[in-house]
């Protein structure tokens, strides 16, 4: 497991090969204000001329949701000295000690600062195999997140967790059929991820990781199941498990506040935001996951836990099936 140092939080030069990407993700929540959201800003400045993509999302528990799933050619406000923007700068992720979260669009604006708690981190150096086709170059860290959001006239402030993750190189987006991906943290004492990875070689590789007092390990194995959807692709609940040296498990009932939709070059992925508890304290975590069957050559057109379409929505009530 590698750590990075801060001269990889700025842009780092491109290959020249088309897929070449550089992104930057952070998904968080504050669970007592019950608000949290998900936003990944990519580079891809091969990719037809040079462009950005946003995956961006806001989820309440009052049920307005917000989304902005979008691309566009980059433009010198997106090209950041420590970080990376799109939409002309509307929306950024940027570092100067702290993390910083932007975002101004219709009806929503949000300005965010994150403070890390461990070191950046390359915890897929405990994978092998196909994932170095989607990141090889990466980095995470788990945090406090501190702000204020406006979405649809009402303000909230935000004093919350987040986690992050930073990635660069060559993505191989058509090698993936299905993932789950489950970060997070309940507080400097307890940070976690793991990672399934299914690919169109057949391979199914599982690895995990706990930061426990700022200390790293390994887990031997991991598991992680969803309750899914009729839909196929979104969830209503998750259960994860880190398996740690000598038999201890961890276990963690992962019950999202809601879920984003998030598609690129074929690959759709569901982020939902989670509260979890652990041994009486409360903390977060980002539930992501994929299904893709068909290779991404059909778009998702039902969503029946996450956001779906642009912009501001409302989520519908649950049916009786899922109240239960």
């Amino acid at each position: 497991m590698l750590t990075h140092p801060d001269s990889d939080e700025t842009p780092h030069p491109p290959d020249p090969h088309q897929l070449w990407q550089e992104s930057a993700a952070v998904a968080w929540l504050d669970g007592d204000a019950g608000i949290g959201g998900y936003i990944r800003i990519g580079h891809e400045p091969n990719w037809e001329e040079g462009a950005w993509a946003l995956a961006f999302g806001i989820v309440t528990r009052a049920g307005v949701r917000y989304r902005r799933n979008e691309t566009g050619p980059l433009m010198a406000a997106d090209r950041l000295s420590h970080g990376l923007g799109a939409g002309d700068g509307r929306f950024s992720i940027s570092y100067d000690g702290a993390v910083h979260i932007r975002a101004e669009d219709e009806r929503c604006r949000l300005e965010l600062q994150a403070q890390d708690f461990y070191p950046r981190t390359d915890f897929f150096g405990l994978a092998a195999g196909a994932i170095r086709e989607v990141a090889s170059s990466h980095f995470e860290s788990s945090g406090t997140v501190r702000g204020t959001i406006l979405i649809d006239g009402q303000p909230y402030g935000i004093d919350g967790l987040f986690h992050r993750d930073r990635s660069w190189g060559i993505r191989q987006w058509d090698t993936i059929l299905s993932h789950r991906w489950v970060v997070g943290t309940l507080g400097p004492e307890l940070s976690f991820g793991l990672m399934t990875w299914h690919a169109v070689d057949g391979s199914l590789r599982r690895w995990g990781y706990l930061v426990r007092d700022g200390e790293l390990e390994a887990a031997d194995d991991v598991d992680v199941v969803l309750a899914m959807e009729p839909d196929g692709i979104t969830y209503r609940s998750g259960t994860a498990t880190w398996i740690l040296a000598g038999g201890e498990t961890l276990t963690l009932e992962c019950q999202p506040l809601d879920a984003v939709v998030a598609e690129r070059h074929g690959v759709t992925w569901i982020d939902g935001l989670c509260v979890v508890e652990f041994e009486g304290q409360r903390g977060f975590c980002c539930l992501e996951a994929s299904n893709n069957p068909r290779g991404g050559t059909i778009p998702v057109r039902t969503a029946v836990a996450a956001a779906l379409e642009q912009g501001l929505t409302r989520r519908e009530p649950a049916s009786v099936a899922s109240e239960h």
